[in-house]
């Protein structure tokens, strides 16, 4: 046993004497004399115990005064004792409420075992302990703010529930450690199971200003037997006939040897399947040909393999009929452009060149690619594609000029630059890039960004740092799929590349006509929302189950209706093996065992009550005369 506040106990080096002098210094009487004792016997008894100075005699009050002041300085003290608990004074449960954790590889899923684990950690808080509960996802929220009510975090823990989404745990340890700053033997327990990606850029490397915060890491899940879809992309052939290509890939997460089927369907509707075999950790990519006759519909890849995790067993995507786009080129001549673009089957294209004639005419088209120094003059709304130059309307300011430089990093989940390769690629000058507030580089050199795009009130805008004949992208098998995806994109369907999908806890654009005023969007499980149509594309963030979304809506007095599709697609989530160590930040956290842990329980309640009995006694006594 150990105590909060030792010096405490400092209070029976003065009281303990006091009480002694008390009983040694006895009262002073006047002297009577009478003629007999006989009659005052007791009397006589009071005078001797009240002389000063004697010796000590045994006296139950006396006794029973100095117990009290012992109880009392022991229960100031604030002593503990420590048990085999997760828990402590001040303490955040930090729940992984992602995909992973609704493995059922224990009973009930993981979700469940954490909820169990997280209600014995409520149940053995102290009367003065404190917590959060936090539930950890796409996005991390406080599901109980900090209090000592045990009933308010139980039923806060009953309705939490796990998505389909990706774990930001950082963002979770943060608000975490915002809310327990100040507080007293802060512990930030997080539950899970390990399976989150590392967040990237310099300030998620950087260290996690925790305070005075210890961080432990509870474990969750017993095994990993997964195969997971891990990428699905459709896209349009260059050939002309009008087909698509669909790409899906797989992987195998387990430690064994797995053999299963890859289906494709369009609806319900099976168009193709494949037999695939696997080792451990190894991934395998099918390419599907889709006619042009069945390329509309929701087309879903799903393997049938029985596994601990289902909710990455298929991916899903909605294809579209593409429109013919109507493209402007603004150019002083550029052959590799013009080629590059004419090989793709939906595009229409126009050439001008640099002037204010150019501005004129952008209006009129779908999309402007501005190759060089821009006009001035360019609408605020619209699409455009600046190369070698940035323009007014451009997603970048210049800052300078880079010689040789090289493509250092790219983003290989965007769909501009998804699937490419820039590694090997050579520029000779580019311009020095920063992107602006609304923009975000795409692939990045020394200098700055070299591909960088952005977003906002009806303007769609991507920048390419360096003119293409200072550079051998042009050469390469990258550059027409580079020109599609950006068409892709620019055009409003970069994120689902000819069909309407996007990854769980993703913000979805959802076109809507100019003229609709509501429409009701239904979510996976049939609930629905309604939406109040302020301008389009209407940003949807409720994407936290994967599945088929519905929006249905009235325009010009007809009803319309589209739909998207919401899937996983993420390794580190069907990577379900449980971790032994976390990396948060430049945190590394080894796994504890919940049983093994002590957690310290303060006691001075019940010597405060053992206090209270004993002084009741003692007024008991010294009226009885004991």
């Amino acid at each position: 046993m150990s105590a909060l506040q030792p010096l405490a106990l400092l209070w029976l080096l003065l009281a303990m004497p006091a009480i002694l002098l008390l009983y040694l210094l006895k009262l002073k009487r006047r002297e009577h004399l009478v003629s007999s004792v006989l009659l005052w016997d007791r009397l006589v008894k009071d005078t001797q115990a009240n002389t000063p100075f004697q010796k000590l005699r045994r006296n139950l009050l006396l006794l029973l005064q100095l117990l009290l002041v012992l109880l009392l300085a022991a229960a100031l003290s604030r002593p503990f004792v420590r048990v085999h608990a997760l828990g402590g004074q001040s303490m955040a449960i930090v729940i992984d409420g992602s995909a992973s954790m609704r493995a059922t590889d224990l009973p009930g899923g993981r979700f469940e075992e954490a909820r169990r684990v997280a209600r014995r950690m409520i149940d053995g808080m102290g009367q003065d302990d404190m917590a959060v509960l936090i539930l950890a996802g796409a996005r991390a929220r406080a599901a109980c703010p900090l209090t000592h009510d045990k009933n308010a975090l139980r039923r806060a823990l009953d309705e939490i529930r796990p998505a389909d989404t990706e774990t930001r745990m950082r963002e979770a340890v943060l608000l975490a450690a915002s809310l327990l700053a100040g507080r007293p033997d802060p512990r930030i327990y997080l539950l899970t199971d390990g399976a989150f990606e590392m967040e990237e850029g310099e300030g998620a490397r950087a260290g996690l200003p925790l305070g005075e915060a210890q961080l432990h890491f509870v474990r969750i899940g017993q095994r990993g037997d997964n195969v997971g879809v891990t990428a699905l992309d459709v896209r349009q052939t260059l050939a002309g006939d009008g087909g698509y290509q669909a790409f899906a890939r797989v992987r195998n997460f387990s430690d064994q040897r797995r053999r299963f089927t890859l289906e494709l369907y369009r609806d319900d509707t099976l168009l193709d399947a494949r037999e695939v075999t696997l080792g451990p950790g190894k991934a395998h990519g099918e390419l599907f040909a889709i006619s042009r006759a069945t390329a509309a519909g929701v087309l879903c890849a799903r393997i049938d393999a029985p596994d601990d995790l289902s909710v990455d067993n298929s991916a899903a995507v909605v294809l579209q009929p593409r429109k013919r786009v109507e493209v402007l080129l603004v150019s002083r001549g550029n052959l590799f452009l013009e080629k590059a673009l004419g090989i793709d089957p939906r595009v229409a294209l126009s050439k001008t060149a640099p002037g204010p004639a150019a501005a004129v005419a952008a209006p009129r088209y779908d999309l402007v690619i501005l190759d060089g120094k821009p006009p001035s003059g360019l609408p605020a709304r619209g699409r455009y594609l600046f190369i070698g130059a940035a323009g007014e309307n451009a997603p970048v300011t210049i800052t300078g000029e880079a010689r040789n430089p090289s493509f250092l990093d790219w983003d290989r989940r965007h769909p501009i630059t998804r699937f490419l390769d820039f590694s090997s690629v050579q520029v000779a000058r580019a311009l020095a890039a920063k992107p602006l507030p609304w923009g975000q580089a795409l692939a990045e050199c020394e200098a700055g960004a070299l591909i960088a795009a952005g977003e906002k009130e009806g303007l769609r805008s991507l920048f390419l740092a360096f003119d293409l004949t200072e550079s051998d992208l042009p050469l390469r098998v990258a550059f027409p799929i580079l020109l599609s995806n950006a068409v892709d994109w620019l055009m409003g369907t970069g994120e689902e590349a000819s069909s309407h999908r996007a990854r769980t806890g993703a913000v979805v654009p959802v076109e809507v006509p100019e003229d609709a005023r509501e429409v009701q969007l239904f979510l996976p499980d049939g609930s629905r929302r309604s939406l109040r149509v302020e301008g389009t594309p209407i940003l949807f963030a409720e994407t936290a189950q994967a599945g088929i979304y519905r929006v249905e809506g009235k325009s010009q007095g007809k009803p319309f209706r589209s739909q998207f599709a919401v899937s996983l697609l993420s390794e580190a989530e069907s990577d379900i093996r449980p971790r032994d160590r976390i990396a948060i930040g430049s945190a590394s956290v080894a796994a504890v065992d919940a049983r093994s842990q002590k957690a310290p329980r303060e006691i001075w309640r019940g010597i405060a009550f053992l206090a209270l009995c004993l002084m009741a006694f003692e007024w008991y006594a010294y009226h009885r005369r004991l």
